[in-house]
């Protein structure tokens, strides 16, 4: 092999290389299609957030709160375009929180993180937002 073949092959392979790397990198970024099969709702009792000018020291009555918050979270089974079936949550920590249940039996866009999923879906003003759910389950049975 002379020294142009080998520069050529190896060239070919770093190439190669490069676009695999390039292509599993750009299929993160790219939607999913999800469908929502089922949606439930549960409240529960949780400590308070403390208040931001709060040291982790302050035991003060301002800063403790004892008193237990309630939290509602929003559960949902989901389904890919592929058939892999993924249950989701998210919290209501306060009002201005985003996170709501999704209509049943609508599809939606989403892209996937390490632990979560971005869903892109319009609110009841017909504003688009984005909520990210975290993933308890993967490849559940689901009853739609």
């Amino acid at each position: 092999m002379t020294i142009n073949n080998r520069a050529l092959s190896v060239a070919g392979a770093i190439l190669a290389l490069g676009t695999l790397f390039l292509a599993s990198a750009w299929s993160k970024d790219l939607p999913i299609q999800i469908k929502v099969l089922s949606g439930e709702t549960r409240q529960f009792q949780g400590p308070p957030f403390p208040p931001v000018n709060c040291e982790w020291r302050d035991i003060s009555a301002y800063c403790s709160n004892s008193s237990p918050e309630t939290y509602v979270e929003h559960t949902m089974v989901i389904q890919e375009a592929g058939g892999k079936s993924l249950e989701i949550a998210c919290t209501v920590y306060n009002q201005w929180s985003r996170c709501t249940n999704l209509p049943v039996n609508q599809s939606f866009q989403a892209w996937m993180g390490k632990r979560s999923l971005k869903i892109r879906y319009l609110d009841q003003s017909g504003k688009m937002r984005e909520q990210v759910y975290e993933i308890n389950k993967v490849d559940i049975t689901a009853q739609p």
